[in-house]
């Protein structure tokens, strides 16, 4: 067990938004956003450094560097655990990884105003090919009740929950499953996936020395990777 308020880089790309956080304990020091399209590889190091510039913060004084594990979009991934790793890497610090659903629901548990919907529920959802998301279900508090799932949504999905209690979907998946369900129990916010939605689970699983193996960490996808083929340049044998 491990008693200290950790100093923690924490780093998000499971999406279209790119971001990184810094915390001390449970506090947010600081945090830089980019939603500029497909740029993770070319941004993530970019305002890494302009954020730990700007709270004159090193990586020397950070105690462990924090990755969202997916799931969520693959290239993404790719690009923040690659990143995450060879700051662990370079600095020997300690890898911690949050599930970038768990984040979405920390989000939501703690920076909306849950006391007029009252959900009996949260579902996070992250936007997948066509109508499918990954998701799973959450207490009003953040704890996980059901396993991440990729989900195809039609009209009848969640139709057992949403019969027993208002449910709230969040997340960029939740935009389009809410031109499906149209259930008057159901609730969409579109909550961005940013880095500081994942400081509650990092600080606890810092203190429970809870660390990923830095050599052998591979994001959690889910589902396997499948390219698409380009119309201009079609496979040829």
């Amino acid at each position: 067990m491990i008693n200290k308020a950790p100093t923690t880089l924490l780093i998000e790309t499971s999406t279209e938004v790119c971001s990184v956080a810094l915390s001390l304990g449970s506090s947010l020091i600081g945090q830089k956003i980019s939603r500029i399209p497909r740029a993770h590889t070319a941004i993530i190091s970019v305002i890494t450094q302009e954020l730990l510039e700007e709270s004159k913060i090193s990586l020397a004084m950070c105690d462990a560097i924090v990755v969202s594990k997916g799931p969520g979009s693959y290239t993404g991934l790719r690009v923040g655990v690659s990143f995450a790793k060879g700051l662990c890497f370079g600095t020997s610090k300690p890898l911690i990884a949050v599930g970038s659903l768990t984040l979405l629901a920390t989000l939501a548990s703690t920076t909306i105003d849950l006391s007029n919907i009252k959900p009996s529920i949260i579902v996070p959802m992250i936007d997948a090919r066509r109508m499918e998301v990954y998701t799973a279900s959450y207490s009003p508090t953040g704890e996980k009740l059901t396993p991440v799932e990729a989900l195809i949504v039609d009209s009848q999905s969640f139709s057992s929950q949403l019969e027993q209690g208002v449910v709230l979907f969040c997340g960029d998946g939740s935009s389009k499953v809410s031109k499906i369900i149209k259930h008057p129990n159901a609730r969409f916010v579109n909550i961005e996936a940013l880095a500081q939605g994942m400081i509650p689970q990092a600080v606890e699983k810092y203190h429970k020395g809870k660390f990923e193996d830095v050599a052998y960490f591979e994001p959690f996808y889910l589902k396997d990777f499948i390219a698409g083929v380009s119309k201009k340049n079609p496979l040829q044998i």
